[in-house]
């Protein structure tokens, strides 16, 4: 669970980016759920192998990114997918709405509410005797349409908001955990490539006393106000290196 590429790839941003791309085609998907949870998986899979080759490059490993693909594909994507299908089926179906909201369902639905309103400030067993609250119910009747479209809406927006929350909380929780030996080999499979490189290119007369990974673990800055899991910060410059004495002739 230790990102060493960036906050950017964490569970939390990533999969926000995977459901922004999902949204953004959902209503061009079919509603039943089976088919649905297969284009939204594909679409999500498209995604992440774009989001990959970045991650490499930003130095991550290789065991961070298949937790993060199992934390997006089994865990947070059949969530999505149920949902998704659903909220389509009921945009497709104008919330049950009657009439589909039309005017006309409007000024019915007002009149009936300023009704219904007019009933219950002149009914005597209901201790509600202000004429204006007739007016506020007509006024919501007429704009029902609108409340059941943002009740469904900010339900679906809300279970989005949730996964990613969850993810994040997830990924940290899995932090205090990992072992120190976890650590090391997380550190050692980020740096063997580069270090190979490394060592190809030293020359002969260079010493050789440390690993080729510790080379390459020195030559990256540690962050001092790191992320809670991110421990790098891959700034692209170098550490300064400590001034050398320079001798001339016989001087000091």
């Amino acid at each position: 669970m230790l990102n060493l590429a960036g906050r950017e790839y964490d569970f939390g941003p990533v999969l926000f980016a995977l459901l922004e791309d999902c949204e953004h085609r959902r209503r061009t998907l079919p509603a039943d759920d089976g088919e649905a949870a297969a284009k939204l998986a594909e679409i999500a899979r498209q995604r992440l192998a774009e989001i990959q080759p970045c991650y490499q490059e930003a130095g991550g490993s290789p065991g961070y990114w298949r937790e993060l693909e199992t934390e997006v594909l089994e865990t947070a994507l059949p969530q999505y997918a149920r949902a998704a299908a659903a909220q389509t089926r009921l945009e497709l179906a104008s919330y049950g709405l009657w009439r589909r909201g039309d005017p006309v369902s409007r000024l019915v639905l007002g009149l009936a509410g300023l009704t219904l309103g007019g009933l219950i400030v002149k009914a005597p067993f209901i201790p509600i005797f202000e004429n204006a609250f007739a007016f506020a119910l007509a006024a919501a009747a007429f704009l029902y349409p609108e409340i059941t479209r943002l009740v469904y809406d900010w339900r679906y927006s809300r279970l989005l908001n949730r996964l990613i929350a969850q993810a994040e909380r997830y990924q940290h929780r899995q932090l205090p955990y990992m072992s120190e030996a976890g650590l090391e080999a997380e550190l050692r499979a980020v740096g063997s490539p580069a270090a190979g490189a490394a060592a190809s290119a030293t020359p002969a007369s260079a010493t050789t006393d440390a690993s080729s990974a510790d080379r390459v673990l020195e030559a990256q800055p540690l962050d001092l106000n790191p992320s809670p899991t991110s421990i790098y910060s891959h700034s692209g410059t170098a550490r300064p290196r400590p001034p050398t004495a320079r001798s001339n002739g016989g001087g000091a």
